[in-house]
């Protein structure tokens, strides 16, 4: 709806400034314009959850502040990685065909290309946006390549190369056993197995980017958090993890939701700092994950506003 409104803006003014020009809507293409652009915003609200929905991503960027600020995909481009290094290929085409090409700029593109450049460099996120609206005009800047002729089309040819992609493809794709090696390699699926027949009485402390996977593995498994960060905001419970995480005083957190077990990674700071207190002991441990328990005294239950013993949150927001 924003790149709607962009393109609607610009179409009220027109003229020319050096290599960047405009063109006036004319007063038919106004209303229709507007009329669909009226018509899509009514649509919007047109869903389960009624406007809520709609201003969900006001409440991400202007409440969810840890969120944004501490979540991968919500981070800036890191240009020494290999999609830092096809974003950066981008940004050299689009400068390079610009030069070269000697390409006139419509306001309305010159806008909605600076509105991609931001959003994908300031977030990851957003680099699927930025590739929607970035990809028309880099397809401008090949102009010069001869049209296509149908004449010199070879039907044969094509199914050939078509066939052969699709061979290799079938040949390099992953099989189950590949992928759950994978997973193993990344996630506690053998130090959930170790959960299935232990079982923890008590409150656990998870690693973030685990919890998502031990909900779906295991369901009756009371994660203390997971991906969907947006309740932990509101409730608190994020800023309290990331305290324990980055050794702001861990164990006193630790204490206020009375764990008695932690699932961590082996070689995150957590892990040294347990492995060398005297109150906790690793029952197990493999490459992958290790697990933490609590030998020393419990604190005894206090009340806690916003949260349950199980570091959810006890009264939360309604959901969007």
């Amino acid at each position: 709806m924003v790149v709607f409104g962009m393109i609607i803006a610009w179409g009220l003014v027109g003229g020319n400034w050096g290599e960047v020009y405009a063109v006036r809507w004319s007063p038919r293409q106004l209303r229709q314009l507007l009329t669909t652009f009226g018509a899509s915003m009514a649509a919007l609200f047109v869903n389960p959850f009624g406007y809520h929905l709609i201003f969900y991503p006001f409440d991400l960027f202007f409440r969810q502040k840890l969120n944004v600020n501490n979540i991968d995909e919500w981070a800036s481009v890191d240009f020494h990685d290999a999609r830092g290094k096809i974003v950066m290929i981008m940004l050299i085409g689009i400068l390079l065909g610009a030069l070269l090409s000697k390409y006139r700029w419509e306001l309305g593109q010159l806008g909605l290309a600076l509105l991609a450049v931001y959003a994908g460099a300031t977030y990851v996120r957003l680099l699927f946006l930025t590739a929607i609206l970035v990809a028309p005009l880099l397809a401008s800047f090949l102009s010069f390549l001869p049209a296509y002729r149908p004449a010199l089309d070879k039907p044969w040819l094509n199914a050939v190369v078509m066939a052969g992609i699709a061979a290799i493809a079938a040949a390099f794709f992953p099989s189950q056993q590949q992928l759950e090696k994978s997973v193993a390699d990344h996630y506690p699926a053998v130090a959930l197995a170790y959960l299935k027949t232990h079982e923890l009485p008590g409150n656990t402390f998870n690693h973030y980017v685990w919890g998502g996977y031990l909900v779906w593995k295991e369901a009756g498994f009371k994660t203390f958090i997971d991906s969907r960060c947006d309740i932990y905001d509101y409730s608190g419970v994020f800023q309290d993890y990331l305290d324990v995480t980055r050794m702001q005083d861990s164990l006193k957190v630790l204490d206020k939701y009375r764990v008695r077990w932690v699932l961590f990674p082996p070689h995150a700071a957590l892990s040294y700092l347990l492995e060398h207190n005297s109150n906790w002991k690793v029952v197990y441990n493999d490459h992958v994950a290790e697990i933490f328990e609590k030998v020393g005294p419990t604190p005894p239950e206090t009340p806690v506003a916003a949260v349950t013993t199980a570091g959810q949150a006890a009264s939360q927001p309604k959901p969007y």
